[in-house]
């Protein structure tokens, strides 16, 4: 057993960087998961042999970790944020996942139909078909600070889109489940496939609701939840052992779990729950879609062919022009009717999880069937992502939703009023330079406002505006969050929130912004003055020391943490070096120059530039 354990911990190594790897193609994480699965199953090297497979301790853990899988889904079943989205996005939601449900369906059906293919392998491809991958295209709206009705309808709709697919899914394969086992199980089981986990997760998501919806720290609030995960799942091992046979969805009683908990707590709360989760629903993510990829065949996915042209033609049709009718129904604008279509082609994700799922179910009495649908959406998975990324970015370029700040500044026929960004090393006084300044020019000083402005306006927590500069943005367990997301991340969503309220503030009038990639933020925006403040570490430690009352050996490890997290965080959303000369106009030493040293050079910089403004 420990030997199976090592190799188990190895596989889940070696997918994790699998993941890593596709990532940088600008593919999902997830499909680098599974191929890995594939690579290092049975199959292939068998690192994930069948004896690991097979081992009672191994399905145990893996129904545990589907029941923790449930989550990524079951979180999002948020009535109050349903509700919010809107009665168009909720309606385009559902033309698009239902028009892509039936045309896969009808498609697939009339080819099984001359092909001697049992027809209820058409609908469970419809099933699959529905699954959107929001991630791809989510990046790209990160990457290119997209804007516009199409981002706007997309966001909400990433979350919407699943839930109908998992709800359109679920009832797909309960009834082919039920069918197949027909002569082998009574009637009310057939129905229980069903019911009984959404009963296990309802009840057990009632008690962690009461439980959970109390304020509690981190570290509290995980082991209670991870608790409850636990007890949700011990029922359905109890129940199962009361049935004639195993047959209860672990992650459909997560999912229940999940969304009855969730519609309890406040939207806050249920963000400071998931934030400290994520990076377990992250290995566990990780773990499952191992354990669904490890059973399939590769040789199917090299030999796919025809079905998989068929499959991604069918999908493609049915989200497009699915999205093209709801957006005309409701009459959205132009660009979401012409072009949401495209940005919902990513198919990854949730659809592999159904694809292991449909497998799973059909394996046994029908494998000619199993291995028809492994080979066909494996294949496509790859093969779509390819095509499906580039179609999302087009969509949105032809949307013309790229640079949408840069174009509203270009066509601006009057000068924008100047606006100062400081960006500065922890210690170095950048935030006195900055309030001295404010004083002098009796300019507004934004630091700790931009906080309060964004609280004000968002559902998010106060605290998660506090903490942006300084979480590891990128690190490990932050890229383990952010692959399970389903939408835009807390962090994403906070930053995208506060890149809001910036553009805002500068387009109100002259001021002075600190920290916040404030300078990226506003790059497009004419009259900016992008400054640096930094100064050498005996400097730093003695302000801290002297002004915030550090002990010594506290200020010297604050100076490298901070300054490390705030790298991070500027890296990851510009893209850029945190401190790089070449993205500041003026970078200035403040132990050199001292604070009032560089409030004067600023103050004249300034005043030169708000002059030659005004001459315009």
């Amino acid at each position: 057993m420990i030997l199976l354990f090592l190799r188990l911990l190895a596989a889940v190594a070696l997918a994790f960087v699998a993941g890593k790897l596709v990532s940088k193609l600008k593919l999902p994480s997830i499909l680098g998961w599974l191929i890995a699965g594939m690579i290092l199953g049975p199959h292939a090297v068998s690192l994930v042999s069948d004896t690991l497979l097979d081992a009672v301790w191994y399905q145990s853990i893996m129904h545990v970790l589907e029941c923790a899988v449930g989550l990524m889904i079951g979180t999002e079943l948020v009535w109050r944020k349903i509700k919010r989205s809107g009665k168009a996005i909720i309606i385009t939601t559902l033309t698009q996942s239902i028009g892509t449900f039936l045309v896969v369906s009808l498609v697939f059906g009339i080819v099984f139909y001359f092909s001697g293919i049992p027809l209820y392998l058409a609908f469970l491809f419809g099933g699959i078909a529905l699954a959107t991958a929001p991630a791809p295209a989510l990046s790209i709206v990160r990457e290119f600070k997209t804007e516009g009705p199409v981002t706007a309808t997309l966001i909400p709709m990433a979350a919407l889109d699943d839930i109908v697919g998992c709800i359109v899914f679920f009832s797909t394969i309960a009834i082919v489940a039920g069918n197949l086992s027909a002569g082998e199980l009574p009637a009310y089981m057939i129905a229980l496939v069903v019911l009984l986990p959404l009963i296990i997760g309802v009840v057990t998501g009632l008690l962690a609701g009461l439980v959970l919806k109390k304020e509690r720290g981190a570290g509290p609030t995980l082991a209670l939840l991870i608790a409850m995960i636990l007890l949700s799942s011990g029922v359905g091992f109890w129940c199962n052992d009361l049935l004639p046979r195993p047959v209860l969805n672990f992650m459909l009683i997560g999912m229940a779990f999940s969304a009855t908990f969730s519609n309890m707590v406040s939207e806050k709360r249920l963000d400071q729950i998931m934030q400290g989760f994520n990076p377990i629903l992250g290995v566990a993510m990780i773990v499952v879609i191992l354990n669904l990829g490890a059973p399939l065949d590769y040789h199917l996915i090299l030999g796919a062919g025809l079905y998989t042209a068929i499959y991604i033609a069918a999908r493609a049709f049915g989200k497009y022009f699915g999205a093209f009718f709801g957006a005309a129904v409701t009459k959205s604008p132009k660009t979401v009717r012409n072009y949401l279509g495209l940005t919902l082609l990513p198919h990854s994700g949730v659809s592999l999880v159904f694809t292991g799922i449909a497998v799973s179910v059909l394996a046994g009495p029908a494998p000619a069937c199993a291995k028809i649908i492994q080979g066909t959406i494996a294949a496509a998975a790859v093969i779509n992502e390819v095509i499906a990324v580039v179609m999302a970015k087009k969509g949105f370029e032809w949307a013309g939703e790229f640079d949408r700040q840069e174009a509203t500044n270009n066509v601006s026929a009057v000068p924008l009023p100047p606006v100062i960004t400081i960006s500065r090393q922890h210690g170095s006084g950048g935030r006195m330079v900055g309030h001295q300044l404010s004083q002098q020019l009796k300019i507004p000083f934004y630091d700790h406002e931009i906080i309060e402005r964004a609280v004000n306006s968002s559902t998010i927590d106060q605290s998660f505006f506090e903490e942006a500069e300084t979480r590891w943005a990128g690190s490990l367990l932050d890229g383990l969050s952010r692959d399970v997301g389903q939408g835009l991340s807390v962090d994403d969503r906070v930053f995208l929130h506060q890149s809001q309220i910036i553009r805002q503030i500068a387009s109100e009038n002259s001021c002075i912004i600190v920290g916040r990639c404030a300078d990226q933020v506003l790059k497009d925006r004419q009259n900016v003055i992008r400054v640096f403040i930094y100064a050498d570490r005996k400097s730093r430690q003695h302000r801290l020391i002297h002004t915030y009352h550090e002990t010594t050996d506290h200020a010297l490890a604050d100076i490298e943490r901070t300054d490390k997290r705030r790298a991070s965080y500027y890296s990851f959303y510009s893209g850029r070096q945190f401190g790089d000369a070449d993205n500041y106009d003026i970078c200035l030493n403040s132990s050199a120059l001292g604070i009032d040293g560089c409030v004067q050079i600023l103050k004249d910089v300034y005043r030169s530039l708000s002059a030659a403004t005004q001459e315009r």
